[in-house]
């Protein structure tokens, strides 16, 4: 009777830490694929758009516009630390960018944009500062986010392009 209860014993112990190996063989798994390279942005389908040439060279163009768009490489380039715990400095980027709009572009269409553009802004910085985010959860909001500034690129393009044309009415 004794040696049955050794026997157990014996196999209790050593089949606890057989499971113990190979919860930190899963954790350290989880840990590398949550991170979010370069690749995987990369790898992201969107249609992006970039600013016409004649409004990204005005040198009076919007300041602020320039910030956004570095922020937009570095979420490109997989640094998400412009959004992480920094929601007072992401809140006064937005509402800057939102006053000192040019009255060039200054139009509903772009302000709608920019709305939908800080939404996703918000929501980004939502879930870069989950303890625990999903990649696939993180990389669906990069890219609601990238699709978001290329929208808000197309809508002054399109302005710009509208205000180009010189169509003259018949009187």
């Amino acid at each position: 009777m004794k040696a049955l209860l050794y026997i157990t014993l014996f196999f209790c112990v050593f089949s606890c830490k057989k499971t113990d190996v190979t919860q930190n063989v899963e954790e350290v798994k989880d840990e590398t694929s949550l991170k979010i390279t370069k690749e995987d942005i990369s790898k992201l389908n969107y249609t992006a758009f970039i600013l016409d040439s004649r409004t990204k060279n005005s040198s009076e163009f919007w300041q602020k516009y320039a910030e956004l768009d570095e922020v937009v490489s570095k979420v490109n380039q997989a640094d998400l630390s412009f959004f992480k715990e920094n929601n007072e400095v992401l809140i006064a980027f937005v509402k800057d960018l939102k006053e000192t709009i040019p009255e060039e572009v200054d139009t509903p269409h772009i302000n709608a944009r920019l709305i939908a553009l800080e939404t996703q802004m918000l929501k980004l910085e939502g879930v870069a500062n989950l303890s625990q985010p999903k990649k696939e959860e993180v990389l669906l909001v990069v890219r609601d986010f990238l699709t978001a500034f290329s929208n808000l690129n197309l809508q002054i393009n399109k302005k710009i392009e509208k205000e180009s044309q010189n169509i003259q009415k018949p009187y």
